[in-house]
C-alpha cells in the first residue's frame, strides 16, 4: 500500500468513533482473509493486546472499558519498549566489549582523585 493512500485512511480512521472503529477492523480482517497474499504477524505484547481486545470483543465489553484498557496497555507497551531498547543497548556494550564511559571522560576532563578517610 503506499504512503498517501495509508495516511488518508489513518486519517478518516481517527474521526471515527471506537464502535465503528472495531466494524472496519473486522471488515479489514475480511478483505486480508481473502486478498492478502502476506501479512505481519503480532508479536510479544502487541500480540497479547490483540488477542484481549479480541476476547474482550466476544464477551460485549463495553466500547468504553475496552478503550481504557487498551489504553492502558498501549502505555505498557511503550514502557517495556524503551526497556527492551535499553538492554538491546547494554548487550551490544557487553558484546563490544567497551565499557561505559565514567562520568569524567563523558565531559573530556581527567578524572577527581578521591580521598579515603579511615577512623
Amino acid at each position: 500500500m503506499n504512503e498517501v493512500l495509508r495516511k488518508q485512511i489513518w486519517r478518516k480512521l481517527a474521526g471515527l468513533p471506537d464502535e465503528k472503529g472495531y466494524q472496519v477492523l473486522d471488515y479489514i480482517q475480511f478483505l486480508e482473509s481473502e486478498y492478502a497474499e502476506s501479512s505481519e504477524e503480532a508479536r510479544g505484547f502487541q500480540r497479547f493486546g490483540e488477542l484481549l481486545q479480541e476476547r474482550m470483543r466476544k464477551r460485549h465489553v463495553p466500547a468504553t472499558a475496552l478503550r481504557e484498557t487498551m489504553r492502558v496497555l498501549g502505555a505498557t507497551d511503550r514502557v517495556l519498549g524503551a526497556f527492551r531498547d535499553a538492554a538491546g543497548e547494554f548487550l551490544a556494550e557487553l558484546e563490544s566489549g567497551k565499557p561505559e564511559p565514567g562520568p569524567a571522560e563523558r565531559d573530556g576532563r581527567p578524572p577527581r582523585g578521591r580521598e579515603v578517610v579511615i577512623e
